[in-house]
């Protein structure tokens, strides 16, 4: 790894971590939440999904997250906890121009039906993106139409031909 990209990692981790901790201090504690970077026990936890019925990805966030991680510096993500249990997993990337955060990836706890995550994904990646400077969040490729739907109901506007959603900060 060049120097260059390990000072990237080490400045937009220290970004990411910020984010996440200013989000986490704006959440009640009372729902014991969370808000952490992607890490070791996440993706071992995040395995535990495979054997889920109630899956609808087959995303493999163990063996797929060190590319992403190491191609997009940028990246946002966030390992989303209640309590001892991983209640979610996000990953997303500033666009190439920068003025965009995309959400690439976001999967929720097949088992805990308990929180809504993506409102508190929102959260997070709007205090981030506001670190970066960028002016827009996206959802990229809603995996079906009661997703994309739900997605429209928080107040986003689909794009069919980038097959993503989007609002402006």
């Amino acid at each position: 790894m060049l120097a260059t990209h390990i000072d990237a990692e080490k400045r937009y981790n220290e970004l990411r971590k910020t984010a996440l901790r200013v989000i986490s201090g704006q959440i009640p504690s009372n729902n014991k939440l969370n808000f952490r970077l992607i890490d070791k026990p996440a993706l071992l936890e995040s395995q535990k999904w495979n054997l889920s019925q109630k899956r609808l990805v087959k995303w493999d966030w163990f063996n797929s997250y060190g590319a992403f991680k190491y191609r997009y510096p940028k990246r946002f993500e966030l390992a989303l906890w209640q309590e001892q249990e991983l209640a979610s997993l996000s990953l997303g990337r500033p666009t190439y121009n920068g003025r965009s955060l995309r959400l690439d990836f976001i999967e929720s706890n097949p088992e805990n039906t308990g929180i809504k995550v993506f409102p508190l994904v929102i959260a997070a990646m709007t205090t981030y993106a506001e670190a970066l400077g960028a002016n827009e969040l996206r959802v990229m490729n809603p995996i079906n139409d009661d997703v994309k739907q739900y997605y429209q109901k928080i107040g986003l506007i689909y794009v069919p031909k980038g097959d993503y959603l989007f609002t402006n900060l």
